[in-house]
């Protein structure tokens, strides 16, 4: 089977892309509201209005997309997107695990963020340090990645926050023990 390089109008789960950069860019120029993606309704959120309770908005387009980690073998790029709410402002983010095989990026896996309020955000950056020595993705020095979802406003707002770290082209979860 031929594996052919992704175009920005082909973004869906099964997509292969030559290089992290590619990924990047076929996420900048996805249009959520506007294509038939498996991806599409990942980006969307329920409206909470009295009107239409519940129907789902889909983004019309990513707002960022950004490269948090990545090696020869994988990487860990968040998408970031704003649904056109009524009610509320909302915000969507997709954290995508991207791994390397024969040649190509293809999604491993991913996780989705939701936030809603006048204060609406997710955010993620790399928490893990490297030591002396070590490399991170290598000899046990996992990269680990923190996400935030900033809710509410006016007067009643909050923030969650959760880190991820990743094996077996699976995004894991860290709890605290």
């Amino acid at each position: 089977m031929l594996a052919l390089s992704t175009h920005a109008g082909d973004f869906t789960r099964g997509s292969t892309f030559d290089s992290v950069d590619a990924f990047v860019a076929a996420a900048k120029t996805f249009r959520p509201a506007a294509v038939n993606s498996d991806l599409s309704s990942l980006f969307g959120v329920p409206e909470i209005g009295e009107d239409d309770h519940g129907k789902t908005v889909v983004a019309v387009s990513t707002r960022s997309c950004e490269v948090i980690w990545s090696d020869e073998d994988s990487a860990l790029v968040i998408a970031i997107a704003s649904p056109p709410t009524e009610a509320t402002p909302s915000s969507v983010g997709v954290l995508f695990l991207l791994a390397r095989r024969a040649g190509q990026w293809r999604i491993a896996d991913l996780l989705r963020f939701a936030a809603a309020g006048k204060e609406a955000q997710v955010s993620a950056e790399l928490t893990a340090g490297t030591g002396t020595g070590y490399r991170l993705g290598r000899e046990g020095m996992a990269p680990v990645v923190t996400v935030k979802e900033s809710h509410g406003g006016r007067g009643y707002a909050y923030q969650l926050y959760a880190s991820y770290s990743f094996g077996d082209a699976q995004l894991k979860r860290l709890d605290l023990k």
